[in-house]
């Protein structure tokens, strides 16, 4: 009875391990390659380097950098095998620190460059005269300081989280006294979760119930409008659209949030009972690892003019790539014929 229940639950963990390894590496791949294509469109285009833009770059880096911390982080649970962690010794306990350090500090800098992009949102559509009074100085501000309110509240992660092993189980675990962890992730899901989602729904009812008032104003539009003013219609329903994205995202977020954090303190020990590692698998590593991966899908899928800039920047890409395969043949060639 005991071997077929170690064989029952090998075969679990087995296929547990090859299901997160290879989620875990698809949504790494796509986050990495959609959150630098966003930063690098920005930086060519200069028809997108514009005050929201420079906000959603600020997020692409923070995402980026989260998908990079996940990584070590991965390695130092025993979840890709049965065996221990694949970091040992110091340097499972700096992946550990590092890891939870950055991609706690990302997944907040995010957060709140969300708020920051629904107020510079709010200010230019329902008060556009008072646009002018957010500087570039104020902007480079609020941007250095999301990552140092990140930063100062993610302090005591870096130095109370470390590998242990609980009832031979290795893991990346925040060694606390269970109070002071109550305190201190009820804290953070008040500032960093619930607050910015109703500030967010708050701002964004605002904008959209503007732009719904600007939208009945042209409902003739297709007769009598500009090309310009058209253009202009499609990118208030654009925005629309994602505005209404980020807050179905952000309130997805905070509930599995919400669920991870009543699941930490009424069953601490669940993470680590739970033999096939589902539940930490899926709550602690592929959901927060796809959140990553999101804002380029959100950018990508309802924005026209990042639509349009991935597609010339692609289309100059593949002609360099082909101008330069072209290149070789006629080298080749020439070179045989010379032979």
């Amino acid at each position: 009875m005991n071997n077929f229940t170690h064989a029952t639950e090998a075969s679990c963990r087995q296929a547990a391990s090859m299901f997160f390894t290879t989620t875990m590496a698809v949504i790494g791949i796509a986050a990495l390659i959609g959150n630098t294509l966003v930063i690098l469109i920005v930086c060519k285009t200069l028809s997108l380097q514009t005050s929201t833009n420079c906000y959603y770059v600020n997020v692409a880096v923070s995402d980026f950098l989260s998908s990079l911390a996940t990584i070590p982080l991965y390695l130092t649970h025993e979840i890709i095998t049965s065996n221990g962690s694949l970091l040992q010794g110091s340097v499972a306990t700096f992946g550990c620190k590092v890891g939870v350090f950055i991609r706690m500090v990302s997944a907040i800098t995010s957060v709140l460059n969300l708020v920051l992009i629904a107020v510079d949102r709010f200010i230019a559509i329902v008060y556009p005269l008072k646009a002018t009074l957010i500087t570039r100085k104020i902007r480079i501000a609020s941007l250095i300081s999301t990552w140092l309110i990140s930063m100062a509240y993610c302090i005591p992660m870096f130095q109370y989280f470390k590998v242990e092993e609980v009832d031979q189980e290795t893991s990346c675990q925040f060694v606390w006294n269970r109070f002071a962890l109550r305190i201190y992730y009820s804290t953070g899901l008040v500032v960093f979760e619930l607050l910015p989602l109703i500030a967010i729904v708050v701002l964004y009812s605002r904008i959209m119930g503007a732009l719904r008032k600007r939208l009945r104003v042209n409902t003739e539009c297709s007769l009598r409008c500009t090309n310009t003013q058209q253009n202009r219609n499609k990118q208030n329903q654009n925005i629309m659209m994602i505005f209404k994205s980020i807050v179905v995202m952000l309130f997805i977020w905070f509930s599995l949030f919400l669920f991870y954090l009543v699941l930490k303190i009424t069953y601490p020990d669940l993470l680590v009972k739970d033999r096939c590692k589902w539940t930490l698998g899926i709550t602690y590593f592929v959901v927060p690892h796809l959140s990553t991966a999101t804002n380029p899908v959100i950018l990508f899928s309802f924005s026209s003019n990042f639509r349009k800039a991935l597609k010339k920047d692609c289309s100059l890409l593949f002609g360099k790539v082909v101008s330069c395969f072209k290149t070789g043949d006629t080298v080749r060639r020439r070179t045989n014929e010379t032979l």
